[in-house]
């Protein structure tokens, strides 16, 4: 008896987990705040103007709100653009002695992220890693913006002005530079992270679709200055060399 009222607990315990799961709201289902739906209208206009496709469900693809939003401080991105020019400089392929310079002058290794160290330590990067080092300085131009040393994000179609960059850096010291840098507003710095969101998805759609980069831009500055931002924004609370660029 106890054997058979044990069997017809179990076959209703294995029917109810084998049932079929109620509907639930889907996970791209999102009410936007006030300024995060007029963040993605200002954003997507911009990329109309510029010949850019938008996503089209109205109800995903938003960053937080700017309440819910905590971005990095000044002294973090002072650090953050110091190790990007370090890294940068190094992918040019610049002498042991100068980067040993360089790394005194603005006390870089305490600075640069796990992966950075790494690559900092190899006295034989590939020629990828290189590739992959300079690329990094579309992030340190980004950087240069929201501490205030550049005016405004240019359209992505081409690649930044890096003597000029590299120079607002070479001509001060550390203490310097961290003293003129004025960070941007919350608000500035997610406008543009919306923005670099869209414009990467666009990207990203039409590498999928094996299509050219819309409105002409520069996949690699898209790719670079969302990776930049979302960090800045301190997107899914991750750290440099772990950021995602969803889209």
């Amino acid at each position: 008896m106890v054997k058979f009222f044990l069997i017809i607990l179990l076959s209703l315990f294995f029917a109810c987990n084998n049932e079929p799961a109620r509907p639930t709201i889907p996970a791209e289902h999102i009410n936007p705040a006030k300024d995060q739906a007029e963040r993605r209208k200002r954003s997507e206009e911009y990329c109309k103007q510029h010949g850019i496709p938008v996503y089209n469900n109205p109800n995903a693809l938003f960053l937080d709100p700017e309440e819910e939003v905590n971005t990095r401080n000044k002294d973090e991105v002072v650090d953050r653009a110091l190790a990007l020019n370090y890294v940068g400089l190094k992918g040019e392929g610049l002498e042991k002695n100068i980067l040993e310079e360089i790394d005194k002058k603005y006390r870089v290794m305490q600075k640069l992220s796990p992966k950075e160290k790494g690559f900092a330590g190899d006295s034989h990067p590939s020629q990828q890693e290189l590739t992959d080092a300079t690329w990094k300085y579309e992030g340190l131009h980004v950087l240069l913006w929201a501490l205030g040393f550049i005016d405004s994000l240019s359209y992505p179609d081409k690649q930044c002005n890096v003597p000029a960059d590299l120079t607002i850096i070479k001509n001060m010291t550390e203490e310097e530079f961290r003293q003129k840098a004025k960070l941007r507003s919350k608000k500035e710095i997610l406008d543009q992270a919306d923005l670099a969101l869209r414009i990467n998805w666009a990207c990203v759609d039409a590498n999928i679709n094996d299509s050219p980069a819309p409105g002409g831009v520069d996949k690699g500055v898209a790719y670079e200055r969302h990776y930049t931002l979302n960090w800045l924004i301190r997107y899914m609370d991750l750290e440099w060399d772990d950021i995602t660029t969803d889209t």
